[in-house]
């Protein structure tokens, strides 16, 4: 492998502690449509421990059709982030990890279905300015498309890139861009389970991302 040069960092769960705030809009819409018998408790567990497709066909039963009018709901809600994002906290210890990247000479960029305005504002609340690039976007066709595209159009190589994630659909998708990710364990998705799609090395801690990108 090559040495790695460039950090994609996903922005909610793994910089923004946006899981609180996701996770109740989550349950409110899953009350208005209807798509779910299960207690609060249970939803929060799910979301947590389950794919994306293990919740279309398990506990949530959400119907195809339903997936277009929630999608818009939950945009709709990234909006809505943009006038509460200064209650949105910074995960302990990352813009410390972000600057010590920085310092040696890494290019860190953020990868994320986020709007730009929340990314940007959240960033220049929480006064960091170490990121080189920041894309934002759906991911209408997959995540893994979606870290193609940002490859492709930066010209970056995939064996110098490593991803930072939190959820399950991001190890799936670095597999199969065919790129090394980091999971952390402080994000949406529970360390064991992140492990059991077997992710390629787990973060228990921001200053753990350090360690293992410098054995790489």
């Amino acid at each position: 492998m090559k040495k790695i040069k460039i950090i994609i960092f996903d922005f909610d769960g793994v910089i923004a502690d946006t899981i609180p705030y996701s996770i109740k809009k989550v349950v409110e819409i899953s009350k208005l449509f209807k798509v779910t018998e299960l207690s609060e408790k249970q939803i929060i567990n799910e979301i947590r421990t389950k794919s994306y497709q293990e919740l279309i066909n398990g506990g949530m039963k959400i119907q195809w059709f339903k997936l277009p009018f929630m999608m818009l709901i939950i945009r709709r809600m990234q909006h809505k982030l943009f006038n509460e994002i200064e209650t949105i906290k910074i995960f302990s210890g990352i813009k410390k990890t972000l600057k010590d990247l920085k310092n040696k000479g890494y290019k860190l960029t953020i990868l994320s279905s986020n709007l730009e305005k929340n990314v940007r504002k959240f960033l220049e609340l929480n006064k960091i300015d170490t990121f080189d690039l920041i894309h934002c976007g759906t991911h209408i066709l997959g995540k893994s498309e979606a870290i193609n595209s940002f490859l492709k159009k930066n010209n970056f190589n995939r064996n110098e890139v490593i991803y930072i994630g939190d959820e399950i659909r991001d190890v799936q998708a670095c597999k199969k861009s065919g790129i090394k990710m980091i999971g952390v364990s402080w994000g949406l998705t529970r360390s064991e389970i992140l492990q059991k799609y077997e992710v390629d090395y787990l973060a228990n801690k921001p200053s753990d991302i350090l360690e293992i990108i410098g054995k790489n």
